[in-house]
């Protein structure tokens, strides 16, 4: 008996973490409405801080083809992808017309991220650099990009086609070969 209330609670408790990721609000739910609508334009008027602190404004990048990734340390399935996403990287990013950018939300006291959902920036440059990861990763330390994207889950996926208009957002692991051809597709 004992053993079938062990194997139960295993399970409950596994299928728990594995949706974890996909099922916890990171923002309040009034601000997870996203505006983003596929083939409309896609404001980025908003700058994040890189690993050095500087601004980094995703308006800079207009004319560009743009793939972000919003990810946080402790979501299994962004951990699970980030080989792949480093596979993608190093084939695109000599390409000029394509950027590659990765997004999460530290928890450090000196930002004003009123709901960070991450650890501190240094442990998250930590894991990412454990995982593999070199592309760049932007810290979204005023709530803006979480909140304009309306991310309500990790990983998520934004592609911004050259002409700024969205190509797609969707939530959830993705496995290399879709990326490749959701960037190939992007116009």
């Amino acid at each position: 008996m004992n053993k079938l209330v062990s194997i139960v609670v295993c399970l409950l408790v596994s299928c728990f973490v594995l949706t974890a990721c996909s099922l916890l609000p990171l923002v309040s739910p009034s601000s997870t409405e996203s505006t983003l609508q596929v083939n409309q334009p896609v404001t980025l008027d908003f700058s994040l801080k890189d690993k050095d602190g500087n601004d980094v404004n995703l308006a800079d990048y207009k004319g560009k083809k743009i793939y972000i990734n919003v990810w946080a340390t402790w979501c299994g399935p962004c951990q699970r992808e980030i080989p792949e996403l480093e596979e993608v990287y190093q084939e695109y990013k000599d390409k000029e017309d394509y950027v590659f950018l990765s997004i999460t939300s530290p928890k450090d006291a000196e930002f004003a991220n009123t709901n960070p959902a991450d650890v501190s920036k240094d442990e998250i440059l930590e894991k990412a650099s454990e995982l593999g990861a070199t592309y760049p990763v932007l810290f979204d330390t005023k709530d803006q990009a979480m909140t304009h994207f309306g991310i309500a889950a990790f990983p998520t996926h934004i592609l911004i086609n050259s002409d700024g208009t969205l190509k797609v957002s969707f939530a959830g692991q993705v496995q290399k070969d879709k990326l490749v051809e959701l960037l190939e597709e992007m116009q």
